[in-house]
């Protein structure tokens, strides 16, 4: 894999998270007046806390399951430019399941107000922050060798 593979993950890393935290931002001027934050249950006049918070917490971690299960997929013999597919493939997946998640806990938020929702996204963009796609990384998730970790 030449390094434009890898600055492209790099580059829709960098896009899913100003996408997620613009819409957060955007979010909050809107309801700059009326935010609060109350984890009560009994208090939620929308319906959707705690729903959308358990579901984002349920896709981030469906979205790991995921992109284990795409990586286990890829063939024992495969080739480099293969595993690297299937590792596009698996960050994607990922990424989506953490860009859902966050989106449907701002609109929650922007709904209600209540900035318990916005918990969820921050978790997201620390998540894919901290999984970014990088040389080390993906050799090490890969299992790249010697001739092959010169290509990234």
């Amino acid at each position: 894999m030449n390094s434009s593979k890898l600055k492209v993950m790099q580059i829709m890393l960098s896009a899913f998270c100003i996408g997620i935290i613009t819409f957060a931002m955007v979010s909050l001027l809107l309801n700059k007046d009326k935010v609060y934050f109350d984890t009560s249950i009994a208090d939620d006049q929308t319906g959707f806390y705690p729903l959308f918070p358990l579901f984002g917490l349920a896709a981030i971690i469906f979205g790991r399951f995921m992109f284990n299960k795409q990586l286990g997929n890829l063939p024992e013999g495969a080739g480099l430019d293969e595993k690297i597919a299937g590792y596009q493939t698996a960050f994607i997946i990922r990424s989506a399941f953490l860009e859902g998640a966050s989106l449907m806990n701002i609109v929650g938020f922007l709904i209600s107000a209540n900035a318990v929702f916005l918990i969820v996204p921050a978790i997201a963009v620390a998540v894919l922050i901290l999984t970014r796609p990088t040389k080390q990384g993906v050799t090490d998730t890969l299992n790249l060798s010697y001739p092959d970790t010169e290509k990234l």
